[in-house]
């Protein structure tokens, strides 16, 4: 019996939301996308002691959640490396190796014109020897002299090993430069060519002296 009451109560409430709502409405058919909450208290009158209490209570709460979540994520990369390294090699034209002889140490020496004694204080030049690394006189190595003495200018070739009664030794070279000694700075410079004409030293400085005591100057040069 009870049960049949509760329906009677649900029949009766729809009807009722019906007539107050009109036919839009739809008791058995929510709007899903709608919430409803209806509550019906029914108070009915049973056989005499007997009070019953309905409470209906319908809550529909749709919920339609969508997320779409679209991730790009593109990378790119490029990477060019372009090497172009020109090599280019010029090779000078070999100069002559000018240091393979050097000054003898000791020298030079400024001294008094004995190699030529009936010319005494009227004579001026520069004498010496061309020696091998070893000390042995070394023959036909050309020497030359150049620059400007006197307010001359100078410019002789000699050869090594041809001065008559080797005043100076064996090997020795001898240039007259003129017959009235004078002073001079850096005027004048001597280099060495061995006999095929490769210079084996470059120019070396020649300094002058008017003392009678220092007319003649000697300097040897030795191999490496």
């Amino acid at each position: 019996m009870v049960k049949r009451f509760v329906m009677l109560v649900i029949l009766l409430a729809g009807t009722a939301l019906t007539v107050l709502f009109g036919e839009g409405f739809n008791f058995l058919t929510p709007d899903p996308t709608t919430t409803v909450a209806i509550t019906n208290t029914v108070a009915a009158t049973l056989p005499v002691g007997e009070t019953e209490t309905v409470v209906v209570t319908e809550t529909e709460a749709p919920t339609a959640t969508e997320e779409m979540t679209a991730t790009v994520a593109l990378t790119a990369t490029a990477t060019a490396t372009a090497t172009n390294t020109p090599t280019s090699t010029a090779t000078a034209t070999p100069t002559p190796n000018t240091d393979l002889f050097e000054v003898q140490a000791g020298s030079p020496v400024y001294t008094v014109n004995f190699a030529h004694p009936e010319a005494a204080c009227k004579w001026q030049g520069v004498a010496g020897q061309v020696l091998s690394k070893t000390g042995a006189p070394l023959t036909h190595y050309i020497l030359k002299i150049t620059g400007t003495y006197n307010g001359a200018s100078v410019n002789q070739i000699g050869l090594s090993g041809l001065v008559t009664n080797t005043p100076y030794g064996p090997g020795s070279f001898e240039f007259v430069l003129g017959t009235t000694p004078v002073d001079s700075d850096d005027l004048l410079t001597i280099q060495v060519f061995s006999p095929t004409g490769t210079e084996v030293l470059g120019p070396v400085s020649i300094d002058t002296f008017a003392s009678c005591s220092k007319n003649l100057q000697i300097i040897n040069f030795q191999g490496k």
